[in-house]
């Protein structure tokens, strides 16, 4: 599948989040994840176990040195962009083996790890399709 590039992050329920400096330029909606020698926060992928660590999603954008806000575990708004929208409620979400990128399917990353869900959301008469991050 490929990959989910997420443009917007808005948090619907936040039960865990963290705020530190960027390491390197963070764009809204990249998986993030903490850098293992500094602490900050860096772009993950899913290439290798340091890639892989526990992270999340930046809430906003950040230049390095910047502090950015990631969620960990609760629910975000990513849009209705057509690789999401293509996904079926309670389908796994992956990190993609592109930095800073979501996937939608196991093989999208050397290493696989389920990081959420696509959970349904009501606003209207129909569900829209949210992110429940499951703090990987």
């Amino acid at each position: 599948m490929a990959d989910l590039v997420f443009t917007k992050a808005d948090p619907v329920q936040v039960i865990q989040q963290f705020t530190g400096p960027a390491v390197e330029t963070i764009l809204e909606g990249q998986r993030c994840r903490f850098d293992a020698t500094t602490g900050q926060i860096a772009l993950g992928n899913g290439t290798n176990a340091a890639e892989i660590a526990p992270g999340g999603i930046a809430l906003h954008g950040a230049a390095v040195g910047e502090a950015v806000t990631i969620l960990n575990q609760g629910i975000v708004d990513v849009g209705a962009i057509a690789a999401w929208e293509a996904l079926n409620f309670n389908d796994p979400i992956y990190v993609s083996d592109t930095d800073g990128r979501f996937g939608g399917a196991a093989g999208d990353s050397t290493v696989d790890t389920i990081v959420g869900r696509v959970i349904p959301g009501w606003d209207a008469t129909t569900a829209q399709k949210l992110l429940w991050l499951n703090g990987q």
